[in-house]
Parts: structure tokens; C-alpha cells; sequence
């Protein structure tokens, strides 16, 4: 089965050339922190089209605590420590997928725990900011009692059709809960590297937020300089694995027709992926899901001061 799958898996184009367009240098002062709350494996067969069927991924369900001065934000918080409570009202094939999403991936910390860990108070947080509303990156942050979510409209008019027991990839339970947290995020600035628009997170250029749509509606991608020297850009689930973005590559059927949105948005994100690590190779592209490029991009778990 997997075999035919593979076969019959659509190939992603060449996008049209277009200019890069540089962000400004960061004025430095960013601190940054991964702390982690799941490890895990992934097949690589699920994760790509033409992936090989029995090759494991290292996984990861991790955040990043962003720091400007005494302004700390983080960059999504797995999933909530009660997933029979997050998963209540799913039903279906919906259910089934996000169980076995959730299956390979063992608990190491809550967020609160996580982040206490690496030396930061919970109660210290300005706010939280998910890459997208799925239950392993907005839930988590739905543990931290208090915190502000930032999420694009997009994303918020999904969790008000959740809380509404309308179709969503946002769980009802999330979808309750969100709501009286959240706050919009705006891609008000300019272009900054492939996308048109984005958000500066401090509003001095050293985080910039932009729209990855596609995956969901309101997916977006985080950039900033590491204080290690790395230039980083978080894709959240735009690609499950870094061959998506290396090689082109398409997610496979199962993972496409039941985790993205929109698929062919998805494909285009990709594509703009691909093209932007063939032209920007130092650039470190993490998904958000994939170990490997975690520990590439920031070394280990922990935190690194401002520089």
C-alpha cells in the first residue's frame, strides 16, 4: 500500500524566480531558549511523499522562548498534558489521525516545567505565539494559565468555528479555551526573504513573522538570529522533515490529506521553502517536528543570552 502511494505521489514544480528580499540587520539584544516537552519518531514514509517507508525521523515536540529586554514570548508549547480533555468532541477519522499523531511521542516536560528548567518564570511570559492552531503546538501553551496567544486572524476565525462545533482543525476544547486569550497578528510590515509581508514581533527587527498559509490558514513562520551566529527561520508543520524543503518534496497522502488545509498552498510553501534554502544555504530552515534540524540550528536545549 505504502508502495503505491509513493507511486502515484504529484511532484512539486519549480516556483518562479522572484527577488529575495533581505531582512535588515537584528540590532542584537535577543536572547533564546529551546526548551523541549516530547521526543519521539517519525517515518520518514509519512512525513514525504518518496520517503523511505521504515526510515525514523528523531522528533520533537519543542518550543522557543524569545527575549528582548524584559519582553519574553513563546514560539509554541506541544500538546496539552490531558489529551483525552483536548481530543473530547473529535470524532471520525479526525480522531483517529490526531491519536496517531500524538502515539510516537513520549513526554519529557509540560511547558510550565520546560520552561522553569531553563530558568524562566511561566508567570515572566508577555505572551505565547503557536505556529499554527493544531493540538500539538497550541495546546500546550493553553496550559500556562493567563498567557495572551498571538495567532493570525486566519487561525482565530478557525478556533471560533471549533468552539462553535463547526468543521476545524482546531479541537473544540482549544477552540473554548483560546478564544478569551487571544490576540491577532497583523503582517502589517514589509517583505522580508520570500514572503511579502510580515510582523516584527519587538518592533526593532530582530524577530519577523511571516505567513506560511497553507498547511492551515493561518500557519506562520518565525525568523531571527540565533545568538550562536545561526540565521533561524521555525516553519512550524509546513514540512514535517527537512528532505521536504531539500528535495522538493510533497507530504505524503495520508499526512497531506488529513493534516494540511490546503494542499496546493501547502505545495507553493514548500516550493518557496526549496528555492529559498538553494539560495540562502546557511540559512537554518526548522520544521517543526524534526530533531535533526533542531539540534543543527541551536545546539542543544537550554539557553543562550542576548548577544
Amino acid at each position: 500500500m505504502l508502495l503505491l502511494v509513493f507511486a502515484c505521489a504529484h511532484q512539486i514544480p519549480e516556483p518562479a524566480p522572484r527577488s529575495l528580499v533581505e531582512p535588515a540587520p537584528p540590532p542584537g539584544g535577543l536572547g533564546v531558549c529551546w526548551v523541549e516537552f516530547a521526543t519521539g519518531t517519525l517515518q520518514k514514509g509519512l512525513a514525504v511523499a518518496h520517503g523511505a517507508a521504515h526510515t525514523d525521523v528523531p522528533s520533537t515536540l519543542s518550543g522557543v522562548v524569545l527575549s528582548v529586554g524584559d519582553r519574553r514570548f513563546l514560539v509554541d508549547g506541544g500538546a496539552r498534558a490531558d489529551l483525552a480533555a483536548e481530543f473530547a468532541g473529535v470524532k471520525g477519522l479526525h480522531r483517529a489521525f490526531l491519536e496517531e499523531a500524538a502515539r510516537p511521542f513520549t513526554a519529557v516536560a509540560t511547558p510550565a516545567e520546560a520552561l522553569r528548567a531553563a530558568g524562566v518564570d511561566p508567570a515572566s511570559l508577555t505572551g505565547a505565539i503557536a505556529t499554527h492552531g493544531h493540538f500539538d503546538h497550541l495546546g500546550g501553551l493553553l496550559d500556562l494559565p493567563g498567557v495572551p496567544i498571538h495567532l493570525p486572524q486566519a487561525e482565530l476565525d478557525l478556533a471560533t468555528a471549533a468552539a462553535q462545533g463547526g468543521e476545524s482543525p482546531i479541537t473544540p476544547a482549544d477552540g473554548r479555551d483560546l478564544l478569551p486569550r487571544a490576540r491577532a497578528i497583523p503582517f502589517e510590515g514589509g517583505p522580508v526573504l520570500a514572503w511579502t509581508a510580515s510582523h516584527d514581533l519587538f518592533g526593532e527587527g530582530s524577530v519577523r513573522l511571516v505567513s506560511l498559509a497553507g498547511h492551515t490558514p493561518g500557519s506562520l513562520g518565525v525568523w531571527f538570529h540565533h545568538p550562536n551566529g545561526n540565521e533561524v527561520l521555525l516553519v512550524g508543520d509546513a514540512v514535517w522533515v527537512r528532505e521536504g524543503y531539500e528535495a522538493r518534496e510533497p507530504k505524503s497522502w495520508l499526512a497531506g490529506t488529513f493534516g494540511d488545509s490546503d494542499q496546493t498552498g501547502t505545495d507553493a510553501q514548500i516550493a518557496a521553502l526549496w528555492a529559498l534554502h538553494r539560495d540562502r544555504p546557511g540559512l537554518h530552515i526548522v520544521p517543526a517536528h524534526d530533531r535533526r534540524a533542531w539540534e543543527a540550528a541551536f545546539g542543544a536545549t537550554g539557553c543562550s543570552a542576548a548577544r
